[in-house]
């Protein structure tokens, strides 16, 4: 067992539920989610365009939580990894991710509300490293300036989300949304972190301006340094989105910022 495992199961403990989209595919198809899937102990139904997987059985699921799991807790050293996964070396040893929020709709923390509306109008955001962030519509933004000012570009119906640090799968399955944003900037490394937060929520959209192609020839600045390197996620990926915005940037030289509404 390993952290990603932990914080699934730990969030069917609490929940009792999740779509099926919020769970990892590397626990779907693990041996372990596979057998209390087949053993009952666990239900599969359908939930809208998709499924729900929800505790059937919970005292049979708790027992095989504590079994795996002996002490819950967070992962902060190798006497850490120890104790919950019988392995030093199971996970690395790391903080909380901190996260930056800022919007119009009701979120939840660790469980507890917080008026998101209050602390964005008074102080511009809300900052926390909870473990359990709970809100149905989730826009990630890579750069804090925009960040700042998202809501004037998408509307209030999402809240904003930026990372301090770089976005890792791990620290999205902090969150539970129905809808996922990611605005990013228009480049190789952009596109990468996109395709990074859709093997987390493969419902993830990315936001391309209608008027993407106007932008891009007015704002466009040359690709150089670190930009100009492409993953081979994204070289290798067939996804329309994508390969739109690859196949301009490698045939131009050029990048579009997501700050382009500076100028605009």
């Amino acid at each position: 067992m390993n952290q990603t495992e932990f914080r699934t199961y730990q969030k069917l403990k609490v929940k009792r539920a999740l779509t099926q989209n919020a769970i990892p595919k590397s626990v779907l198809n693990s041996t372990q989610f596979n057998g209390l899937i087949s053993s009952g102990i666990l239900k599969k139904e359908k939930s809208g365009r998709g499924f729900r997987i929800y505790v059937e059985r919970f005292d049979e699921f708790d027992r095989f939580f504590h079994t795996y799991f002996p002490e819950p807790g967070d992962v902060m050293n190798k006497a850490d990894n120890v104790r919950m996964f019988r392995n030093s070396k199971i996970s690395q040893t790391q903080t909380l991710p901190v996260f930056l929020l800022r919007g119009f709709q009701g979120v939840e923390v660790d469980g507890n509300p917080v008026d998101l509306e209050y602390f964005t109008r008074q102080f511009n955001m809300f900052a926390c490293a909870g473990k359990d962030i709970a809100t149905d519509k989730l826009c990630l933004v890579e750069n804090l300036d925009t960040f700042l000012v998202a809501e004037k570009l998408l509307g209030e119906a999402y809240v904003f989300v930026h990372k301090y640090g770089r976005v890792g799968k791990a620290s999205l399955e902090m969150f539970d949304p129905q809808e996922v944003c990611v605005f990013v900037d228009y480049d190789f490394n952009g596109l990468d972190e996109y395709l990074r937060i859709k093997e987390v929520f493969v419902f993830a959209e990315l936001f391309v301006p209608a008027d993407f192609e106007v932008l891009f020839s007015r704002f466009s600045k040359s690709l150089s340094g670190n930009r100009a390197s492409m993953s081979n996620r994204v070289r290798n990926s067939d996804l329309s989105e994508v390969v739109r915005i690859r196949d301009m940037v490698v045939r131009t030289n050029r990048f579009l910022e997501q700050q382009y509404w500076k100028y605009d």
